[in-house]
């Protein structure tokens, strides 16, 4: 019993060893098996993986040959990845370079979407057109520009032609000229010598006449500084002899007739003296300055050149007769010439404060003297004032208190600046009253102001020629004589 039970325990021993053996056999295929299979599955992946990107290149490739072939288009970035192509497929990296090449054909002004081949032919087509169009038009101008450059050359020969003739000629007319100049040089070098003698001579006779001419220059300088100092002693002594008093006096009393009532004058026809000129007589003992009016003439005939007529229209007094060499004076005539007179601003004669430059120089031109210039309240001057103006006639000084003060103050600097330019023109400078004093020893219708400002006094009542006195007045002839027609003060009478 025993020993079949160490049989079974023996069998079943080995029976285990042996599965257990089977065991391992079969774990041992089992993993081999396991691992082959692993190995495979891990190189069929990597070949799957490998397999997808080698399509994906395939169609990125197919995509950039469609592009490149006009399906499609190509962005900046792929362009420039073709240009440095580094592909495994040399062919493709050859591809590509020559892709770019052939797009160098398109001009800078193609988009790099619109290069490809499928375009490239209709631009090369455009192109070669353009091309063809243009080499039409530079054959067209080849042969205007030959044809221009024939005709240039034709005119160019016959003005090369031209040219030699005329070259020849001015060769000829050098040749000519060179024996014409080389004569006058000769003559030239000996007029030059002659010529360095005269400027020789005429240097020394310059330096000669300058310092003859410094010499009176200098003379002439003293003499005009001298003749300054005579013009300026002039000029004052001018103003004095042109005042309104006889420092100066015109002729002079020839001889006395007809117990003195005709009187001849040493003025005449060569001093333009004419009848109705009146005169006042001075007593040639008295000093000028200081002198008066003793009578008054009136010249009747022109006897001579330098001899007249003139009868005595106010007497003097019995203490101072008129004799021989006395001397007449008369304000409004010059020996010679028209007495000219200048009125400065407004100028009332009659008292109304309103001027009377109009009705003034209406009695200027009658007692037969001239208005030749005349200062406008405004300004201007009318006429011109110079030294041949015998007088120049002021009104009063307007009030500066009144409403107009402005323009008043404005005209009496008008006048004024007048005033200044007679001084210096030595223009006796009178006021309106004097010249009325003038004309009215002229001709007293002349002054006897009309108007507003008419005056009583000028005119006096006329006495009636039945009139009697209760007591007689009749005085001798002796008296009456000396009394009527006798001159009284300065007044020359007409």
């Amino acid at each position: 019993m025993a020993a079949r039970d160490d049989s079974v325990i023996r069998g079943s021993l080995i029976t285990c060893l042996i599965f257990l053996v089977l065991s391992l056999a079969l774990n041992f295929i089992l993993w081999r098996w396991g691992d082959t299979q692993a190995t495979t599955a891990s190189n069929d992946k990597t070949a799957l993986r490998n397999a997808q990107d080698e399509i994906r290149n395939l169609e990125e490739r197919a995509i950039t040959y469609k592009a490149m072939l006009g399906q499609g288009q190509l962005s900046q970035d792929q362009f420039n990845a073709l240009k440095t192509s580094q592909d495994t497929d040399q062919d493709m990296n050859e591809i590509a370079k020559r892709f770019v090449d052939h797009m160098t054909v398109f001009g800078p002004d193609v988009e790099v979407q619109d290069k490809n081949y499928a375009k490239l032919p209709d631009y090369l087509l455009t192109t070669i057109r353009s091309r063809n169009e243009q080499y039409g038009d530079a054959i067209e101008q080849v042969a205007q520009i030959r044809k221009q450059a024939d005709a240039d050359v034709d005119i160019a020969n016959k003005a090369q032609q031209q040219a030699e003739t005329e070259r020849d000629t001015a060769q000829k007319s050098l040749e000519t000229e060179r024996d014409a100049y080389a004569k006058d040089r000769a003559r030239i070098n000996t007029e030059r010598e002659k010529d360095r003698d005269k400027v020789t001579s005429i240097t020394r006779d310059f330096d000669q006449f300058r310092r003859k001419k410094l010499d009176e220059t200098r003379k002439l300088s003293q003499k005009l500084d001298q003749y300054t100092l005579t013009i300026e002693t002039q000029r004052i002594q001018l103003n004095e002899l042109q005042s309104d008093r006889f420092e100066s006096v015109q002729g002079e009393i020839r001889s006395v007739r007809r117990g003195g009532e005709v009187c001849s004058i040493n003025l005449g026809s060569a001093d333009a003296l004419r009848p109705g000129i009146t005169f006042g007589v001075v007593d040639r003992n008295d000093r000028l300055e200081d002198a008066e009016v003793k009578a008054t003439l009136q010249v009747t005939k022109i006897l001579g050149q330098h001899l007249a007529e003139a009868r005595v229209i106010a007497r003097p007094r019995m203490e101072t007769p008129i004799i021989e060499g006395d001397y007449v004076y008369s304000p409004f005539w010059a020996p010679g010439r028209e007495v000219k007179i200048a009125l400065a601003g407004d100028i009332d004669i009659d008292g109304d404060s309103k001027p009377d430059n109009s009705a003034l120089v209406g009695m200027i031109q009658a007692a037969g003297a001239k208005v030749s210039a005349a200062f406008l309240p405004n300004g201007q001057v009318e006429g011109k004032l110079d030294s041949s103006i015998r007088f120049m006639v002021t009104g009063e000084a307007p009030d500066l208190d009144g409403p107009n003060a402005d323009e008043n103050a404005a005209q009496i600097a008008i006048v004024g600046k007048a005033r200044e330019k007679a001084r210096e023109l030595g223009i006796t400078i009178i006021p309106a009253w004097k010249l009325q004093a003038y004309l009215r020893r002229l001709d007293d219708s002349l002054t006897t102001p009309l108007g507003s400002a008419a005056r009583g006094e000028d005119f006096p009542p006329i006495r009636a020629s039945d009139t009697t006195s209760r007591l007689p007045t009749v005085l001798p002839e002796l008296y009456t004589r000396q009394l009527e027609g006798m001159q009284k003060g300065n007044e020359i009478k007409p």
